[in-house]
């Protein structure tokens, strides 16, 4: 779908009500209604937001609940998580989306407030990566349990000091 068409689609939805948009995708063929399904789960790409996040492994299977990101935010903020692979669901904490249980409400906390809020996982093969990454970001809010980074193979005191760096960098 080249801009024109994306434009066009965009114009035939806005102002049209759930029910309206439901009734015209229970009208498409089901080739077409796949690919909507397919463009929707999209979102489960790299974390929807301003900063590109797609330099780090996705590991959340979905953003379900997320709010949309502002488009002009006051800071852009993300909140590191850790998924232990080992483990059911990557840990106690987690949901089955691989998200702590708590990450989309405290997201959606800070998207409220005008502020971006990119849900991201730190995996010890990418911690190159995943710094440089937390560089683009204004403040990051850290949520990884205790030893869940060691028990998912990775050197917490290595991203300990890399959380140090990102301070001195002026990255709260």
């Amino acid at each position: 779908m080249g801009s024109a068409a994306s434009t066009d689609a965009k114009k035939e939805l806005e102002g049209k009500s759930v029910e309206e948009i439901a009734a015209a995708l229970k009208e498409l063929p089901a080739a077409d209604l796949a690919k909507v399904k397919e463009a929707l789960n999209a979102g489960a790409g790299p974390c929807p937001g301003p900063v590109d996040c797609s330099t780090v492994k996705v590991v959340a299977k979905d953003y379900k609940g997320l709010l949309a990101q502002p488009a002009e935010p006051k800071f852009k903020g993300a909140l590191a998580q850790i998924f232990v692979r080992s483990q059911p669901y990557g840990g106690s904490d987690k949901s089955n989306n691989g998200h702590r249980y708590d990450s989309i409400p405290f997201a959606n906390g800070m998207i409220t407030a005008g502020m971006s809020c990119q849900l991201i996982h730190y995996t010890h093969e990418e911690h190159d990566k995943f710094f440089e990454l937390c560089k683009a970001f204004n403040f990051i809010i850290v949520r990884c349990n205790p030893g869940q980074i060691k028990a998912d193979g990775g050197d917490q005191q290595k991203f300990d000091d890399g959380m140090r760096a990102m301070r001195k960098a002026g990255i709260q």
